[in-house]
């Protein structure tokens, strides 16, 4: 079997039912969901960079937008090839301005003592706004955002170069790896969120288990 067979076969698969294409839209929001959960229950908070986590975002909501295209456009190679385009220009033209991380599971307090340790490590000289979350640097600035029901707070730099940002990313990963972290109960709710979301598409799926066990054996034969 060649492989425009098979990827015809797949999409003709996908398409030819509502289970299907209903657990193709859940599977990835419940996958996120696990993720999330899985970051807020480390002994430590765990860092990821802006581009990063904006992308596990789209990931899991891109389906909303690629299922319909794939039924609308039919079973091609351009309609996988937009699909894909679609998913990656969204997270290029998301993506924000600067140097960014997220910083799962720590307070915002937290946050803005392991920032400012950082930047005094960089050696970066700066001046925090009074009553707010901001640090002044020589051409730039360090700005952080919290977002308490995922329980993460946003790091975000701007204005400064290249290997300024990489200096106190090290320095920042350096610190964060110091701190210790508790499991909330809102990371074992995001978990049984999504253990009871991924039980409905494996059920849903289940009666078409012989169809797709033929088109994965198609992929080694």
């Amino acid at each position: 079997m060649n492989v425009f067979a098979l990827n015809n076969m797949i999409l003709s698969t996908v398409q030819s039912g509502i289970p299907l294409q209903v657990a193709a839209v859940v599977a990835p929001v419940a996958l996120y969901f696990m993720v999330l959960g899985l970051l807020n229950t480390r002994s430590r908070p765990q860092m990821l960079s802006g581009r990063l986590d904006l992308a596990m975002l789209v990931g899991a909501l891109s389906p909303l937008v690629v299922c319909p295209l794939m039924s609308w456009a039919g079973p091609s190679q351009w309609a996988m090839a937009a699909a894909a385009g679609v998913v990656v220009a969204a997270i290029w033209l998301l993506s924000p301005a600067g140097a960014s991380w997220v910083i799962y599971n720590i307070t915002p307090a937290e946050a803005l003592d392991a920032v400012a340790k950082a930047l005094d490590r960089a050696g970066l000289a700066c001046r925090r706004r009074q009553g707010e979350q901001t640090f002044l640097l020589p051409g730039g600035q360090v700005e952080l955002g919290s977002f308490p029901l995922l329980r993460n707070v946003t790091v975000r730099m701007t204005g400064c170069d290249w290997q300024t940002v990489h200096t106190f990313e090290r320095a920042l990963a350096g610190q964060i790896e110091l701190l210790s972290a508790q499991t909330t109960p809102m990371a074992m709710a995001m978990l049984l969120v999504a253990t009871t979301m991924l039980v409905a598409p494996l059920a849903m799926v289940a009666p078409r288990a012989v169809e797709i066990v033929r088109i994965l054996t198609g992929l080694l034969y």
